[in-house]
């Protein structure tokens, strides 16, 4: 038991230890960044910043930003028109665009890895789960730069819906980690 305890409390204390070293290389590279500027090598701190960026992304958790209905399917990402209302006619399409943050981007050699799927859940107005589908979408990018840029752009069908009102639920999942994020949005079909 005693040695289990040893065991426990060395891999806590290296764990902390890791913690420290990452946040000391990030501060590092922040303040090589800081001389960098002072003598002008201004593109060679931008680099040391990007470095600091990608190691930021990486540890925070993962988060759905801007989601909301849109008017239309979304082209290309910040470029979504929002929906006015949140009522749609029973059978129209629901547009839903979303910015997610903060996925894993898993640099590999000189490649950037970036893979997550989504999951759907569809609930009524009192939380009951009327429908669910995981993994309806899988995005899988493998790039020469870091891509800080993604958006979602799904679409669902309103046609087996009655009057009423319900809950649309999306669940990023970051395939690279354990990272998970989720939008929620009430809606209703007249």
């Amino acid at each position: 038991m005693k040695k289990q305890a040893l065991f426990v409390g060395i891999v806590i204390l290296a764990i902390l230890c890791l913690g420290i070293v990452f946040a000391q290389d990030e501060a590092g590279l922040l303040e090589e960044a800081k001389v960098l500027l002072a003598e002008g090598k201004l593109e060679e701190a931008q680099r040391k910043l990007e470095a600091v960026r990608l190691s930021l992304w990486n540890k925070l958790p993962m988060r759905v930003e801007k989601a909301t209905f849109v008017e239309e399917k979304t082209q290309s990402f910040g470029t979504f028109r929002k929906r006015a209302s949140s009522v749609f006619a029973k059978g129209e399409t629901i547009f839903v665009y979303g910015e997610p943050k903060n996925y894993v981007i898993l640099r590999e050699d000189d490649l950037y890895h970036i893979f997550f799927v989504m999951d759907f859940r569809l609930y009524d107005s009192k939380g009951n789960q009327l429908a669910s589908q995981d993994e309806f979408g899988s995005f899988r990018f493998i790039t020469q730069s870091p891509v800080f840029e993604a958006f979602l752009d799904v679409s669902f069908n309103s046609a087996g819906l009655e009057a009423g009102d319900y809950i649309l639920e999306v669940v990023v999942r970051d395939k690279l980690s354990e990272k998970s994020a989720n939008l929620r949005l009430p809606f209703k079909i007249r």
